[in-house]
């Protein structure tokens, strides 16, 4: 099956792209783990990842706001850089404002390996 999902993310890389900064936003917002994504990204992607993910739970503890986000999918663009490697901008809608996260992805063994995510915001 994974191959199945490989090939289908080669397909159409944008989509692949749009679902992950949809799940790194709902990691940023408390509502996934870290985990659900490590798939998919590089031992110090995921750590800064969760580092993210931890500061941000403790900011809600003290709080005590917890609110789910509304993301829509607006744009996602892709672009290659070196042989196996993509850079990719996805525009969110996220609770009514516009954010881009930028994504930088290589291919090994035909899946995509995620070495940088960053949400981008003014």
């Amino acid at each position: 099956m994974s191959i199945q999902i490989a090939r289908k993310d080669q397909q159409n890389p944008a989509k692949f792209f749009a679902e992950i900064s949809t799940a790194y936003i709902e990691i940023l917002a408390g509502v996934r783990r870290p985990e659900q994504l490590s798939r998919w990204l590089s031992d110090k992607a995921y750590y800064d990842i969760s580092q993210r993910s931890n500061r941000r739970a403790r900011q809600q503890a003290l709080t005590g706001q917890s609110i789910r986000p509304i993301i829509l999918i607006r744009n996602s663009k892709v672009f290659p850089t070196d042989s196996d490697a993509y850079q990719a901008v996805v525009l969110l809608d996220i609770s009514g404002a516009i954010r881009a996260v930028s994504i930088r992805a290589e291919q090994i063994h035909g899946r995509f390996r995620i070495t940088e995510i960053v949400l981008i915001s003014p």
